[in-house]
């Protein structure tokens, strides 16, 4: 692992499990070791597939649908024809390119779909300039990311291995990202719930659809990628019961949220 890494991410890697650890610092290898992860530890594959249904029925259209950062992500397994891409090489994946500059030509994509992506994006504005252009009119981003709450900002902020800057949109990095620790954990938070921003200077065919908070306590209790899941997996029910009850206060305790965003213009469904 190179000097800087080491640095930089010192106090980090110490919080990650061994497997991750191992692997810190490259990015191809962490996203097989995620995909190892996701597919032995229960409460995370449920906590993600609630994830795929929301996403799933809430697409625009049952044309080209787009997954960015599919990396470990088992999206493909609940939309046919999904096309997977990443900005690195992951043999899974149909396509690599950046997200500000995607190989589709004008009005051509139905579903652009980001699963804890967008607070990787170091110019998260930029991005949605590019899928305003290449989304039909209707066309959707459907996003899952991290919601900043009272109860998971301590959480985000000094337990997580990212970032978390409660003040900006994206980051600014000098140098080579890391596509998978680079990130801003409060980007949708500060784009989204905040009043005051609008993304109608430079994006104007694009509206704000919807803004759904959820996932209070499943995901943590998971462990995520980074921790050993934190109690037996027969208690997902009485989790579920308590995350239901307590949902009139997911603007003080969600962890994550989700946002459509839609291109002005009807669908042709």
């Amino acid at each position: 692992m190179p000097a800087t890494i080491k640095k930089n991410h010192k106090k980090r890697v110490l919080a990650t499990n061994d497997m991750m650890s191992e692997v810190w610092g490259n990015p191809e290898e962490m996203t097989g070791v995620q995909t190892e992860i996701l597919s032995k530890k229960k409460l995370l594959l449920f906590w993600s597939r609630e994830v795929y249904r929301y996403i799933k029925n809430n697409l625009s259209e049952n044309t080209v649908t787009l997954e960015m950062g599919s990396g470990s992500s088992l999206l493909w397994e609940h939309i046919p024809g999904l096309i997977r891409s990443n900005i690195l090489f992951i043999k899974e994946n149909d396509l690599v390119f950046s997200a500000f500059d995607m190989p589709f030509k004008d009005s051509s994509v139905g579903n652009i779909i980001l699963i804890n992506v967008l607070h990787h994006l170091q110019d998260p504005v930029a991005f949605f300039e590019e899928a305003e252009r290449v989304l039909k009119p209707g066309g959707r981003v459907l996003i899952s990311d991290p919601y900043i709450s009272l109860l998971s900002y301590p959480i985000w902020h000094y337990l997580h291995p990212e970032n978390c800057d409660a003040k900006n949109i994206g980051f600014n990095k000098a140098g080579d990202i890391n596509p998978l620790i680079d990130a801003n954990s409060a980007t949708a938070t500060n784009m989204f719930c905040d009043q005051s921003f609008s993304m109608s200077g430079r994006c104007g065919q694009l509206n704000l659809v919807a803004v759904q908070l959820h996932s209070k306590f499943l995901y943590w209790i998971a462990g995520g990628y980074n921790f050993p899941q934190f109690i037996p997996t027969f208690l997902y029910p009485l989790v579920k019961l308590v995350e239901k009850v307590l949902s009139p206060f997911d603007k003080w305790l969600a962890s994550f949220m989700y946002v459509i965003i839609e291109k002005k213009g009807a669908a042709n469904v």
